[in-house]
């Protein structure tokens, strides 16, 4: 079974590439990423939140056959992608299996047209970044960083600004959260979270703040093995 990786904010598809090394090959990891960074950084960043699913989807389908299962794992500005992708797939009759969204809040509750204002001002944006934790501080004030991956930072959250949730129909999809403890942004409301699926949900909490994948490594790795398990002979 393929897993289909979607990165947060700022990052690529080497924000997951650990995935790769812990689980079995039975389970192919498949990082994707938006253009402008990683592999596809000489490609134009973009700032419409629409483009950026359709580019994502676009990749997805090249790698995977309708009656084919596969899943999705998306963190923070991923898991909002991966939450759309999956309509879109969804409705085109793919057979997504699972989606795991991790560092996450509701759909609804990314909207935030005052981001697109935020991106225009690198001392906000990197206050923001700051705040959510998981990059150094020395880090962010280094000349290489605000050159190569501030530009980045700056367009996802224009990006994620240009988001209007739209009521649809309800995905058919089991979806499992998984949040940091310390995570200010996270929600955790399983209710909430039912109202957006007609499958299961599952709801987890883990010791770490926003970018609690840097410390739970293992865990997430076999939690997402122990809950695909029945759909491929891994993890015996």
């Amino acid at each position: 079974m393929k897993l289909f990786c979607v990165h947060y904010a700022g990052g690529s598809a080497k924000a997951f590439q650990f995935l790769s090394k812990i689980l079995p090959a039975e389970l192919e990891v498949i990082p994707i990423e938006l253009p402008g960074r990683g592999k596809r950084n000489t490609g134009k960043l973009i700032l419409n939140f629409e483009d950026a699913c359709m580019d994502l989807v676009t990749i997805i389908k090249k790698r995977v056959d309708k009656e084919e299962k596969f899943s999705l794992l998306g963190h923070s500005m991923g898991s909002l992608l991966s939450y759309e992708i999956a309509h879109l797939l969804q409705k085109e009759k793919y057979s997504l299996s699972h989606i795991f969204l991790t560092g996450t809040k509701l759909p609804y509750q990314f909207e935030n047209k005052s981001l697109i204002e935020v991106s225009k001002r690198n001392e906000e944006v990197i206050d923001r970044i700051t705040k959510l934790g998981g990059t150094p501080s020395e880090l962010l004030e280094h000349p290489y960083f605000l050159k190569m991956y501030l530009p980045v930072i700056k367009a996802d959250f224009h990006l994620i600004g240009s988001y209007k949730y739209k009521r649809k129909r309800k995905l058919d999809i089991p979806i499992t959260i998984i949040n940091g403890k310390n995570d200010p942004l996270a929600n955790n409301d399983l209710g909430k979270w039912l109202q957006l699926t007609s499958n299961k949900v599952e709801v987890l909490t883990v010791d770490g703040g926003h970018f609690f994948l840097n410390e739970q490594k293992e865990f997430l790795s076999k939690f997402i093995c122990l809950n695909l398990k029945r759909e491929v002979s891994i993890c015996k």
